[in-house]
């Protein structure tokens, strides 16, 4: 029994050497695990953070690209051109000289300015005054130095004198001339050519005086030189042929342009026994004086309203015209000052110029739908082929007519009768016929010859206001 005993002591022993050992494993099993997990919890912290600071390091250059974009761009375009420099230094390139080569193509385009395009613009006030080509006479001529000189003689009423003369003197300074203006002469001078325009009136022929005193001339020497009578009366018969007689009536309306320029014009036109109409021009001195003495003649009185001519603003239409870019208040103005500037209540209005405007058909839609509270009556004065003018005033609702013929573009009394016998005829062909001539003395002595002969042949002067519908 003893032996036993001894054998398991040593048993025990052993035992509880195997129980320290398994504590001792243990313990030092959690020593490594809790190294592991502050390991884990450090790369954690250390991932966290390097995401974060990565994230940030991303945003920042979105927030950034859109600025230094550009600031890239042109530090690009600053290289491109350093490096361009520096090539252009280093590298020796042959000189062009475009300039040069501009130089004279310049020129060319200044000598074609100076003359063709000066011309015309010059022609273009003249249309848009009303002159002829008859009474107009062109040259030109080249000095020893090859300079070259444009002459233009021109037959105008003296009224017309100052505005022609400064719508051409506006013209060549407007290109660089030298202008020396006096009332009757323009010279405009440059270093290659030249332009010389003289404007001279009409002369005054009293036909009617000089007439009968070649009659009683060719009654007294009949009997002596038959010869000679024939030269005679060839060399006298200044009028133009008349119209051939007519069986049917001829209605035939006629409308004198500019008034209110002249008082002793006036009154010449109110002795007038025919019912010419006149137009009156609106702000003259004389305006209203000429629409009083017309209505108490028992005259049909029509407002004479300025508008634009292509020839603008070289060509002064005068006070109360209605401009191309001219705003539909502005012009509702425009229509009240010109309208009660007559006093007087007049029978209707036409254009006095307006070649620019009456092409506008938005813009004399304008000027007629201002001037319904005034008229009901417009005649289009056809100052040019492309007006439109005459349109609108149907669209308005207006009675409307149209010239013609102009009378006195030539401002002889020849020509003036020349132009009331053609007329005549047209008017023959149509039934009737409106045409426009103007305030001035020769077409008054015109007209006092030849209504006389007209009405003997069936050709009638009408109100134009008959004419109108």
């Amino acid at each position: 029994m003893a032996a036993r005993q001894t054998n398991k002591r040593p048993a025990g022993r052993k035992t509880t050497a195997r129980k320290k050992t398994s504590k001792s494993k243990s313990a030092g099993s959690g020593v490594f695990l809790g190294i592991g997990l502050i390991v884990v919890l450090i790369a954690l912290i250390s991932f966290s953070i390097m995401s974060i600071t990565g994230s940030k390091e991303k945003e920042e250059p979105k927030t950034v690209t859109v600025i230094p974009a550009q600031k890239k761009e042109t530090a690009e375009k600053k290289e491109q051109k350093e490096q361009k420099q520096q090539v252009a230094k280093t590298v020796p390139i042959p000189k062009k000289e475009p300039v040069k080569k501009e130089e004279p193509k310049k020129e060319k385009e200044q000598a074609a300015v100076s003359h063709d395009d000066i011309t015309d613009l010059i022609r273009l006030v003249l249309y848009d005054h009303e002159i002829s080509r008859s009474s107009v006479k062109e040259r030109q001529s080249k000095t020893s130095t090859g300079k070259q000189i444009t002459y233009f003689d021109i037959i105008c009423d003296e009224n017309m004198q100052s505005g022609i003369n400064s719508a051409i003197s506006s013209i060549l300074r407007k290109h660089g001339y030298k202008v020396e203006s006096a009332q009757n002469k323009v010279v405009g001078s440059s270093k290659k050519d030249e332009f010389n325009i003289v404007l001279k009136a009409p002369k005054k022929e009293p036909l009617k005086k000089e007439e009968p005193k070649k009659e009683e001339v060719v009654k007294q020497e009949e009997k002596k030189k038959p010869v000679k009578e024939k030269q005679q009366v060839a060399e006298s018969s200044k009028y133009p042929p008349l119209p051939p007689y007519s069986k049917k009536r001829v209605e035939f309306a006629i409308l004198l342009d500019d008034g209110g320029n002249s008082a002793e014009l006036a009154k010449e036109y109110a002795d007038i026994k025919y019912p010419v109409a006149v137009a009156v021009l609106p702000h003259l001195e004389h305006s209203r004086y000429t629409a009083n003495i017309a209505k108490k003649a028992g005259k049909t009185v029509f407002l004479h309203f300025p508008m634009a001519p292509k020839s603008y603003p070289n060509t002064d239409p005068g006070r109360g015209a209605v401009l191309p870019n001219m705003p539909e208040i502005l012009i509702a103005g425009v229509v009240k000052e010109n309208f009660e500037s007559l006093g007087v209540k007049v029978d209707g209005f036409n254009n006095h110029m307006g070649s620019a405007v009456t092409e506008d058909a938005y813009k004399m839609s304008q000027i007629l739908n201002a001037s319904k509270q005034y008229v009901n009556r417009f005649v289009d004065s056809r100052t040019t082929a492309q007006t439109k003018a005459y349109e609108e005033c149907r669209k308005a609702g207006y009675k409307c007519g149209e010239n013609r013929l102009f009378l006195d573009n030539d401002n002889s009394v020849e020509a003036i009768l020349a132009k009331i016998y053609e007329a005549a005829e047209k008017a023959r062909d149509n039934g009737s016929i409106i045409s426009i001539g103007h305030v001035r003395p020769n077409t008054l002595a015109a007209l006092k010859i030849a209504l006389p002969q007209l009405e003997k042949l069936n050709y009638h002067i009408v109100d134009i206001k008959k004419l109108t519908n």
